[in-house]
C-alpha cells in the first residue's frame, strides 16, 4: 500500500469516527474509483496514478456545480463544492496562475514555439511538466498568453 492509499484509509477511519458524512463518503466513493481502475488496470496504482482519479473526480464535480447552478439547485452546488474541498486535500499544493505562466514561457522558449499555432504542441509539455500543480484550464490560459507574448515579441522584432 502506497503513502496516498494508506492516507485515505487512515482518514476514512477518522472520518468515520467523527462523524464527518461528508469526508466519509467523499474517501468511499473516491477508494470505490481508485479500487475499479485498479481491477480495470490490473496492478495497485501509484500515488500519481491515484491523483489523476481525484483530477478526474474533482473534474466530474465540476461539471455537476455548472449544471446544479443551470438548474438553481444552490443546495447541491454547495454539497459538490465541499466534496471538491475533500478532493483537494489529497492533491499536492496548486501553483499560482503567475508560476505557471513562467513554465510555459520556459516551455515555449525551449520548444521554439512561435505562436497559437504551436498550442497543440506545448500545452502537452507543459501538462508533463506540471502534473497534477495546475488544472487544465489554468495551464491552456498560460500556454496561450506565453504564445502570444512569443508571437509579439517576433513581430516587434
Amino acid at each position: 500500500m502506497n503513502d496516498l492509499s494508506a492516507r485515505l484509509q487512515t482518514d476514512l477511519k477518522e472520518a468515520v469516527r467523527s462523524g464527518d458524512r461528508t469526508r466519509r463518503d467523499v474517501i468511499r466513493f473516491l477508494r470505490a474509483d481508485i479500487h475499479n481502475v485498479e481491477i480495470e488496470r490490473g496492478h495497485a496504482l501509484s500515488d500519481g496514478e491515484i491523483t489523476d482519479v481525484i483530477m478526474r473526480q474533482i473534474k466530474q464535480r465540476r461539471d455537476s456545480i455548472e449544471q446544479f447552478a443551470r438548474g438553481g439547485r444552490q443546495d447541491l452546488v454547495d454539497a459538490e463544492q465541499g466534496q471538491i474541498a475533500v478532493l483537494e486535500t489529497y492533491l499536492p499544493p496548486q501553483l499560482t496562475p503567475s508560476e505557471v505562466l513562467e513554465f510555459a514561457r520556459e516551455v515555449v522558449a525551449e520548444s521554439g514555439a512561435s505562436g497559437l499555432g504551436d498550442l497543440g504542441r506545448v500545452i502537452p509539455m507543459l501538462r508533463e511538466r506540471l502534473g497534477p500543480r495546475a488544472a487544465g484550464n489554468v495551464v491552456a490560459q498560460a500556454a496561450r498568453t506565453a504564445l502570444t507574448e512569443q508571437r509579439d515579441e517576433a513581430n516587434a522584432s
